[in-house]
């Protein structure tokens, strides 16, 4: 039977490398196939980054910025964003040395208050602000007749206004100015107090002069601070009380 098969295969190619080829193939087919089911799946990775990014770009809102003017910051000087009128105010005051603050309740519509204090911590007075209409024109009143009106003096920013300064009561000290714009009809008054019941008239001195309160009343800035629906016209129960009372004409 040996010699039978060995007769049968007399024929044949010798073995040799014969196996060890095979199976060289068979592990570089191995390899290949290995190799593009790796970048088969990179590439499905990276459609899915890129599907996910699209998808969210598109269809997800975008990060809206917060809002600073809403927030309630605790700060003795807001800045000119969050309080355009106490950033005027504040230059005059700090020249003295003294901080500016909002007095609780601090604000309305047409109308701002701000405590004055000295740098040991104790209370300067008070500093507030109202707003008016009055497009028919304005009768700044005469301090001692309170029926007639008063000749205003002019600003180069276009404002026309009177002085008032009332510092006989050693208790309520007022430096006050009324100014309106004349272009438009705005009108803002600005009312400096010293510390109430003191009963000394130095420390209750306002703690701004006449002229360093029209200076800021006539600065077109401290009007702009405030909305043009803002005003103080009657009926305004919520507006501060002024020594002298503004008459819009009409």
């Amino acid at each position: 039977m040996t010699s039978v098969l060995e007769r049968a295969c007399a024929g044949e190619p010798p073995i040799g490398d014969a196996v060890d080829d095979i199976f060289r193939r068979a592990e570089r087919l191995r390899c290949r196939r290995a190799a593009t089911v790796v970048i088969a799946g990179l590439v499905a990775v990276c459609v899915v980054v890129l599907l996910g990014y699209a998808l969210t770009t598109v269809l997800l809102p975008g990060h809206k910025p917060r809002s600073t003017a809403a927030v309630a910051v605790a700060q003795p000087r807001p800045s000119a964003v969050l309080d355009p009128v106490l950033n005027v105010l504040a230059a005059p005051v700090d020249a003295k040395e003294f901080r500016i603050v909002p007095r609780p309740p601090y604000r309305g519509s047409g109308w701002r208050q701000y405590a004055v204090v000295g740098a040991g911590g104790e209370s300067r007075g008070l500093i507030e602000v109202a707003v008016f209409d009055a497009p028919a024109g304005l009768c700044l009143p005469v301090a001692a007749d309170p029926n007639a009106c008063a000749e205003p003096d002019s600003s180069a920013s276009g404002f026309e206004y009177a002085r008032y300064d009332e510092s006989d009561d050693r208790d309520w000290q007022v430096h006050e100015v009324i100014a309106r714009r004349v272009v438009d009809g705005r009108t803002i008054a600005v009312q400096v107090t010293g510390e109430r019941g003191t009963g000394d008239r130095d420390r209750g001195e306002a703690p701004l002069t006449t002229r360093e309160v029209a200076d800021a009343a006539t600065n077109p800035r401290l009007l702009d601070g405030f909305g043009l629906g803002e005003r103080c016209n009657q009926p305004a129960p919520d507006c501060p009380v002024l020594r002298i009372p503004v008459r819009p004409a009409g």
